[in-house]
């Protein structure tokens, strides 16, 4: 490896050997063995490329769960993982009508085929529409289809 520089508080990062956890839905995996860049001073952890890909790839295989295996309910963070987004910018989607969500007790959920056919979607500029209100959207979608075909 590498020296690297932490970009939170500028101090040299030590390598190490550390475990991280990752998961979906109620299970939750102890990975053991992860090579990881280590600031002494805040605690930010950087992972190489390669541990990244390994990470992605054991990601994936958790996504390829049959249905059935999958929860039916979704959190914020669970949803932004989904969504490639932060859980601020689903809180946002929430406020703005453009995320379906039912509060329970203090905490968000959604229903999973409401997110999947969301994803699935051939038309994702309601999605990608910012403020949307359900009114006055036909300038912002001309704006983005012209955007989404000018990358075509």
């Amino acid at each position: 490896m590498t020296k690297r520089t932490c970009f939170m508080c500028g101090t040299e990062m030590e390598e190490k050997t550390i475990s991280t956890q990752a998961g979906w839905g109620k299970y939750t995996l102890t990975i053991e063995g992860v090579n990881a860049f280590v600031c002494p001073e805040c605690g930010e952890i950087v992972y190489p490329f390669e541990e990244i890909n390994m990470l992605m790839e054991l990601g994936k295989s958790l996504a390829s769960l049959r249905p059935e295996e999958r929860p039916d309910l979704l959190n914020v963070t669970e949803v932004a993982d989904l969504l490639r987004v932060s859980n601020q910018t689903v809180y946002n989607m929430i406020r703005d009508g453009r995320l379906k969500a039912v509060k329970i007790g203090r905490e968000w959920r959604f229903m999973r085929k409401d997110i999947e056919s969301i994803i699935n979607s051939t038309s994702n500029s309601l999605l990608a529409a910012r403020n949307f209100n359900g009114k006055n959207l036909e300038g912002d979608k001309e704006i983005i289809l012209r955007h989404l075909n000018q990358q075509t």
